[in-house]
């Protein structure tokens, strides 16, 4: 990791030197088209130009290659970047699903996922790297033009200084109320959109698609203006600038022309004084949109630290045991003793006092109620919550476990499981990425999706439209249910794997996946009685329904069932 680290580092350095080149090139190519052409007026020979005219070439193909060089280097090392920052920031949401995600809405989460770590990898290419070439641009322009004449020289310096000073503070302290709000109304605005095409059809039906749309609309106004005034303070930033450049240039001019009159300056190298300051200030024009970016940059960064910095609900212990398959082969022994589990922003447990004992490859059915726990059983076998009593897998407390190493071992069938826009196969894939087509109709089979998939004119590739929106509830659990089959997990836990299906097709998808699991250890959540010989046993669940706080976390935001 820290190899990774220092190769984008190094890359950073290179792409900042890189863009510095670039700029002292268009330096030196102004300043020596400036001597050439004041030299070409003499008309002398034409070889007391020749060492000018090749420099001219030089500089000017130089230019254009330390450019390209410099995007290729620099733009490499950010995206490295910001894979490793999002791939970090959406591990961390991983670990905090389903119970820990605070009241992010789900457009939000988005636009901090990906706006928000793209602002924060603008930081290098839009501002600290046209920050180090203006500095280092800056410094050799003054050494040149003190060089040629100290006074046009102090000009110069005394402007840049002045430039690289007003213009960034400028436009930074005219838009930081707009930099704070442009990240927030990102947010509402991806929320508002997402909102409204995901549930266009009962906002039509209903009647209120143009209140939503409305409120899409205010949402992008607010946006909007938040550029606006962004954009704005960035061009008072610039102007600021400009009137620097035209001081340096008056100045060098005011300096420059009693010097060649008085003999201290040969005139041909009046016009390299003059065009110096053109080519200094060109970095620094820069350093307001620069500033802004900076500002941009760590407002982005505040927001994504929410995440990287919440606390998990239940974090991995510091040395986690590493899980050990059953010496005599298939799943584990599960110990469940007075198990109690309580939601996080709940006041009371969802699930209180509860024993259970499943034997390696036993398939056992918890109905109960809506609240009555069955769902946080679920994600307490899971690993994403903590517990209080005892919970073991083969002897072992799973709190002992790294919560990874228990989701390689426990599988778990949502019934609001998510379909994506992909074909059915990638859909499928998610569960085993190696499997071949046969696998997956196995796995279909299986879950009682073969008539169905026969039926499909591409089979396989047939794509399940936006949020599975070409297949009915009922496949979309059985498409759920094929995916934890093909996951071929030791324990798995099917939540309501029933839901969406009529009475007959229940029970012939319950029996199909019944033989699909045998000698696998599975637990059926349902609320309804289970067809005869499908499970081992029963066991009921009476808990309370849980009360948790006004303030709770929405765990639907991630399309995880709440608790109970």
């Amino acid at each position: 990791m820290s190899f990774v680290r220092n190769t984008i580092a190094l890359r950073l350095g290179l792409g900042a030197t890189l863009g510095a080149l670039a700029q002292l090139s268009a330096l030196a190519l102004l300043a020596v088209s400036g001597y050439l052409i004041s030299r070409a007026w003499e008309q002398p020979p034409i070889l007391y130009l020749m060492v000018a005219i090749t420099s001219v070439r030089l500089f000017g193909i130089s230019r254009g290659v330390l450019r390209y060089t410099e995007r290729l280097v620099s733009h490499d090392a950010a995206f490295r970047g910001l894979e490793r920052l999002r791939i970090a920031v959406w591990r961390k949401l991983v670990r905090l699903a389903p119970a820990g995600v605070p009241v992010w809405r789900s457009g939000d989460l988005q636009a901090r996922l990906v706006d928000d770590v793209d602002g924060v990898g603008d930081r290098w290419l839009r501002g600290a790297l046209p920050l180090a070439s203006a500095v280092i641009v800056a410094v050799c322009a003054v050494v040149l033009q003190t060089a040629l004449l100290p006074a046009a020289g102090a000009v110069l310096a005394a402007c840049l200084l002045a430039a690289a000073l007003a213009g960034p503070a400028l436009a930074t302290w005219t838009s930081r109320y707009a930099v704070r709000a442009t990240a927030s109304a990102r947010g509402d605005l991806t929320e508002g959109v997402r909102a409204l095409l995901h549930g266009r059809e009962e906002l039509v039906a209903a009647g209120t698609d143009a209140a939503a749309l409305e409120h899409v609309l205010e949402g992008d106004d607010r946006l909007r203006r938040a550029h606006a005034r962004i954009a704005w303070t960035a061009g008072l930033g610039e102007a600021a600038g400009l009137l620097a450049l035209a001081a340096a240039v008056t100045g060098a001019l005011a300096t420059g022309i009693p010097a060649v009159a008085a003999g201290t300056l040969d005139g041909v190298l009046l016009a390299v004084v003059a065009l110096v300051p053109l080519a200094a200030f060109e970095p620094v024009l820069a350093l307001p949109a620069a500033a802004q970016q900076t500002a941009v940059a760590k407002a982005c960064g505040r927001r994504l630290l929410e995440i990287t910095q919440a606390p998990e609900p239940r974090p991995d212990p510091a040395e986690p045991m590493e899980y050990e398959p059953n010496p005599l082969g298939g799943p584990p022994f599960i110990e469940i003793k007075r198990l109690s589990v309580t939601w996080p922003g709940a006041e009371e447990p969802a699930l209180h006092g509860f024993d259970l004992t499943v034997q390696p490859g036993e398939r056992v059915a918890v109905m109960g109620p809506s609240g009555s726990g069955k769902s946080t059983l679920a994600a307490a076998l899971m690993g994403f919550l903590p517990y209080e009593g005892t919970l073991r897998f083969g002897g072992v407390e799973l709190a002992e476990y790294d919560g990874d190493d228990i989701r390689r071992t426990v599988g778990l069938c949502s019934q609001d499981a998510h379909v994506f826009d992909t074909t059915l196969a990638e859909n499928l894939r998610l569960a085993r990425p190696g499997a071949d087509d046969g696998d997956l109709a196995r796995a279909l089979r299986w879950a009682g999706l073969r008539d169905w998939l026969e039926a499909l004119p591409d089979g396989l590739q047939t794509r399940l439209g936006e949020h599975g929106r070409a297949v009915s509830g009922g496949e979309r659990g059985r498409i759920a249910l094929a995916r934890c089959l093909l996951a071929d997990r030791e324990v798995l836990v099917l939540d309501e794997p029933d839901a969406h299906l009529d009475a007959a097709t229940a029970e012939r998808v319950l029996r199909t996946a019944a033989a699909a699991l045998e000698g696998k250890t599975t637990i059926i959540i349902t609320h309804r009685p289970l067809p005869e010989g499908v499970v081992d046993r029963v066991v009921h669940l009476r808990g309370p329904v849980p009360t948790p706080r006004r303030d709770a976390p929405d765990n639907r935001l991630l399309g995880v069932a709440p608790p109970g």
